[in-house]
């Protein structure tokens, strides 16, 4: 069996997004073995995705564990030059990535994508990435299906009210809607139909949701979720909403990669588009909104028409 490593050891997001690609080769040529690269904190990937073999991290010592796997394959889905560097230095004999920046001497097998264009959605230029590969070494290409993680053998969830996850804050990694209009797109949509409000977040943001879940516990059926550390806790938590709300940011992701359905706040920034990072769950099954202010703070939208619109597509 050949052995196949894919890199994208960034952040949970761009894991997410690389998910489909590593499906696609599954499909495609199930006699390949994949192993992913990823960030420490997204290792146990391998086990929510049954078409991974295993992932692994940069403990320091990469260099030595890529020697010791030895990989017939490695596909770079985003290229650092220390990943390039050591990918080389381990005798990868194929060795496919973007030719794009100067990481990419390190490599044998390119294409020209040209991302930074944000033409289309990552994972689209992800998996033209994975057709490269595919047609280079003559397997038919065939696309793969939704849902990317299937948890199905966990309870979805017991609540007989629907319900909404709100994922309020990114971390910084992209602009959001304010703590008021969140809180204000709840009442809008809790006045449709009666609703169970979830406010999910990291343990850095667990303070700001509690003062977030006073603003609406008086009105609304609402509560913190206790922030985890766990990767599969987190996806068996998100597994459990109807609908999960949120900026550019991880956790919509994880939920676009469960196929639930989503509602997306998107910076209007050309590199930060609802179209370069698309979710990956189905197109009936998500929303995006484009922020109207570039320069406010905050991502600016006609809350009372949001709420109207995620009514009528995702709740009725």
């Amino acid at each position: 069996m050949k052995k196949l490593l894919v890199i994208r050891n960034d952040r949970l997001g761009d894991v997410m997004l690389g998910l489909p690609a590593l499906k696609m080769i599954k499909s495609s040529a199930p006699n390949i073995q994949i192993d992913y690269l990823v960030d420490k904190k997204y290792v146990d990937i391998s086990t929510i995705a049954e078409y991974i073999e295993s992932s692994i991290y940069d403990d320091g010592q990469l260099l030595s564990i890529l020697k010791k796997k030895n990989y017939d394959y490695s596909i770079t889905l985003y290229s650092t030059f220390d990943i390039g560097y050591k990918l080389w230095k381990a005798k990868i004999n194929n060795r496919y990535a973007p030719a794009t920046k100067i990481a990419q001497v390190f490599y044998n097998k390119k294409i020209k994508q040209k991302r930074s264009q944000s033409i289309k959605p990552e994972y689209e230029y992800n998996n033209d990435l994975i057709k490269f590969f595919l047609n280079d070494n003559g397997y038919e290409i065939t696309n793969s299906a939704m849902p990317y993680i299937n948890l199905n053998n966990i309870s979805k969830k017991s609540n007989i009210k629907k319900t909404i996850y709100i994922h309020p804050f990114t971390g910084g990694s992209s602009k959001t809607l304010s703590v008021n209009d969140f809180v204000n797109l709840c009442y809008e949509l809790n006045k449709y139909c009666e609703l169970k409000f979830i406010l999910h977040c990291d343990r850095n943001d667990y303070d700001k949701c509690k003062i977030m879940e006073k603003k609406m516990c008086n009105l609304l059926d609402v509560e913190t979720i206790e922030p985890t550390n766990d990767f599969k806790t987190m996806f068996t938590n998100i597994n459990k909403s109807d609908l999960f709300i949120a900026g550019s940011t991880g956790p919509l992701h994880a939920a676009g990669a469960l196929n639930i359905k989503t509602v997306g706040f998107y910076p209007s920034v050309k590199s930060s588009t609802s179209l370069r990072w698309d979710t990956i769950n189905d197109q009936m099954n998500k929303l995006v909104f484009e922020d109207t202010d570039s320069y406010n703070q905050y991502i600016q939208v006609d809350i009372q028409n949001v709420a109207a619109k995620i009514y009528s597509k995702l709740l009725r």
